[in-house]
């Protein structure tokens, strides 16, 4: 990516972050060795013309780039870009045509905590709508589950919903439904009506809880 790429990830710093992007050390060993210092190059050039930095030539450029590279390969591409950007707006400070490596590595480290605590912030809210999404399907599975095997509502419920995990839980004391539970034929039919709710990337997993702590485990993958 380019440096014209920059001003694209600014604005969604979140897509930055969590979005399925190489990191320095990967685009390194994909192309080949250096190609991450390569890369570097062509950002700080840019910010170095940006800035109209006179004191910071083509062997200060690239040893920058080696340190950069060393000290933080696992950095995404996209993050990098960010940053750059962010760079350039003056939100480590203004510098008045006098850039040397040290700023940007000064910065850089400033910039890292400011991505940390956001990546830490999309993943909670990520978590969060995951954990609401997973909520709504384990009661669509449940009432699919009561209705088509004809088992009690205040038999059969969901016990807890952990979207970490991806797992919902289905517990009940009845002999009667665990005697039906336990049967394969039945176990298979609440496999299958569980998978198309919760599918492959999920990696659905039914915990069957049945009184007298015997019960059955169901994978709907």
């Amino acid at each position: 990516m380019s440096p014209q790429a920059q001003p694209a990830f600014a604005r969604r710093p979140e897509v930055a972050v969590r979005g399925e992007y190489p990191t320095l050390q990967e685009i390194s060993e994909c192309y080949g060795r250096d190609f991450d210092v390569e890369w570097l190059t062509v950002q700080i050039c840019d910010i170095s013309t940006f800035t109209g930095a006179k004191n910071m030539d083509e062997n200060q450029q690239e040893v920058l780039a080696r340190t950069i590279a060393a000290e933080y390969p696992g950095l995404k591409v996209t993050e990098l870009l960010l940053f750059f950007h962010r760079f350039k707006t003056g939100r480590y400070g203004r510098f008045y045509g006098n850039v040397d490596p040290m700023v940007v590595t000064t910065a850089l480290h400033d910039f890292v905590s400011e991505r940390n605590d956001l990546r830490d912030a999309v993943a909670d809210t990520e978590a969060e709508e995951w954990q609401q999404q997973a909520s709504s399907k384990a009661q669509e599975c449940l009432s699919a589950i009561h209705s088509q095997l004809q088992l009690n509502k205040e038999q059969l419920y969901v016990g807890e919903v952990n979207g970490y995990q991806h797992k919902v839980r289905l517990s009940t004391n009845s002999r009667e439904v665990f005697d039906s539970l336990n049967n394969i034929e039945a176990a298979q039919q609440i496999s299958a009506i569980a998978g198309k709710y919760f599918d492959d990337t999920v990696r659905m997993v039914l915990w069957l809880n049945i009184g007298c702590g015997r019960g059955v485990t169901l994978n709907s993958i």
